[in-house]
């Protein structure tokens, strides 16, 4: 029987096979291409729409509570459009948003994976991952020529903190593999050595959000695989860990504070006054803000500071450093950490690099050492101090973000029902800050940071509500509460949300909806191994 060229399509094109490719290069390309992740999501679509069972899948959709009611997320967004002001950008939100409507749909209602398909979907997800992570050691080792001014801009597919939460699902999907699942050696061999390099990596990255998250879920997860095991002394080592472990951490974090805050102790009355050429140094004695340990607005004397700098650097002293930050701020701190009076003398100790981080915005002679998590948390530390002692946030990645909650929290106050609409945003937090005159540089004045909030200011307590409802009533309706690689992801996600705006990018949407159709609808539970 000769087959005609429209059913040859549709053998080859509207079938499962090409349903699970273009799974599994959506999977992959999340840490490695936006434009393979559109793709493969038009991939995904038109098989979906060539299968043409369209009768059977609607079926399926009304009967499914778990599907339906995960949309409701998406149509808040639609439902928001009736009252938002700035159609332009509404449009492009819902555009935006659109995998929250179009994933569920197609998992939900196509043949479900088994064991060993998702065992390799996962398996080239963190292949795709590890090759990420090895591409952005390369840039951070100069094998790769792409300029960075901070480590976490070595990731350059995606955000640094989008890419922290990809490298924990793909941890902890092979943490599964080695400990809860039938595997030979050489493969748990292979899974150890890629879960320690995933790991180490995840703190080379410094994304603090990523490894916060990864301390919870390592501390859930360890919980998980002592009530599974039947070693006593591999029960003991194991306890032992997850008490110590918490505990040496805050220990950590306790020194850390106290260093910072041995501060030199200074005499106003007996202070110098005089730089070496007699210059009169400005003390500003109010100003409390500290670098290493030392005062930054002591012993400064801009009239040597600028002429001196000018002879050494191309960037002049009342102009921008490479980070857009005023050079003379820079410098003055700069000095400061290296224990130099900001006067002539300490200008001539800088030594090329000295100069050429200054140059590129490093403010503190620790900064340089990229792959030093120390400095990270120095930096958190610091931004944390220059908060409580009323100085600027802008540019402050972790301080900032207490402005952006003041600012949403206001402008929840004055929509508290129904919100902004889907479109509004922006505008709404323009007015905002400059009603409560934040300090926030208008660069910086950016929304929410955090998804629950976001959602509350742009529907208000109604919409908020449907939302976290339409999230959490299908795990209970699936029974997947008990399911490892969902309640992974699930914490991984939460917890993103309570410090980043999840899905408000094509490329969180994506990340959400993907790994939470593929984990709830996506594999058939009762085929899955132990």
């Amino acid at each position: 029987m000769k087959i005609s060229k429209k059913e040859n399509v549709l053998r080859i094109f509207g079938s499962f096979n090409l349903y699970y490719f273009g799974l599994i290069l959506l999977v992959a390309s999340l840490p490695l291409s936006p434009y393979l992740t559109s793709v493969a999501q038009f991939i995904l679509a038109g098989n979906w729409i060539l299968e043409n069972k369209f009768k059977s899948r609607f079926k399926h959709i009304l009967q499914n509570k778990s599907i339906l009611i995960f949309l409701l997320i998406f149509f808040v967004h639609i439902i928001g459009l009736i009252y938002t002001s700035d159609f332009k950008y509404a449009f492009h939100d819902i555009k935006i948003k659109l995998p929250l409507l179009l994933l569920p749909i197609i998992i939900g209602t196509s043949q479900k994976l088994n064991y060993k398909q998702l065992k390799i979907l996962l398996l080239f997800f963190v292949a795709a991952t590890t090759v990420s992570t090895l591409i952005s050691t390369s840039v951070l080792l100069g094998l790769i020529n792409y300029k960075v001014t901070d480590i976490r801009e070595i990731s350059i597919f995606i955000s640094h903190i989008r890419f922290s939460l990809l490298i924990n699902i793909a941890v902890f999907s092979l943490v599964y593999y080695f400990f809860f699942s039938k595997t030979n050696k050489k493969e748990k061999v292979i899974y150890l050595i890629l879960i320690i390099w995933l790991a180490l990596f995840l703190f080379i990255l410094q994304s603090i959000t990523g490894i916060i998250v990864f301390f919870i879920v390592g501390f859930v997860v360890a919980i998980g695989i002592f009530i599974k095991l039947k070693n006593k002394k591999i029960k003991k080592v194991l306890i032992t860990l997850l008490i110590i472990t918490p505990i040496l951490l805050l220990a950590l974090f306790t020194k850390f504070v106290i260093d910072f805050y041995d501060v030199d102790k200074v005499n106003p009355d007996t202070i110098d006054q005089y730089t070496k050429l007699g210059n009169k140094y400005k003390h500003d004695f109010n100003n409390k803000i500290i670098e290493n340990g030392h005062y930054v607005y002591l012993y400064v004397s801009e009239k040597e500071m600028r002429p001196e700098w000018n002879k050494i650097s191309k960037i002049n002293y009342d102009s921008l450093d490479n980070k857009n930050q005023k050079i003379r701020n820079t410098i003055t701190r700069y000095l400061t950490s290296k224990e130099y009076r900001k006067d002539a003398e300490g200008v001539k100790e800088l030594t090329k690099k000295d100069i050429k981080h200054i140059e590129d915005g490093y403010a503190n002679y620790i900064y340089k050492n990229k792959i030093s998590l120390s400095s990270r948390i120095y930096k958190i530390i610091w931004q944390i101090d220059v908060q409580f002692k009323k100085g600027n946030p802008s540019g402050h990645s972790v301080t900032q973000r207490f402005e952006y909650l003041k600012a949403s929290f206001g402008i929840i106050k004055d929509n508290f029902l129904v919100g902004i609409g889907t479109g509004d945003l922006k505008t709404a937090f323009a007015e905002q800050y400059n009603k409560m005159n934040s300090p926030l540089s208008q660069r910086w004045r950016l929304r929410a940071h955090n998804q629950f909030v976001t959602f509350f200011v742009t529907f208000g307590l109604i919409g908020f509500l449907i939302i976290i409802f339409a999230m959490i009533y299908p795990i209970f309706h699936e029974k997947k509460f008990k399911n490892y690689f969902f309640m992974i992801f699930l914490i991984i996600v939460l917890l993103s949300m309570l410090n980043e705006d999840t899905l408000e990018t094509q490329a969180g949407v994506t990340f959400f909806t993907y790994f939470y159709s593929l984990f709830l609808f996506g594999y058939n539970r009762k085929e899955f191994k132990k």
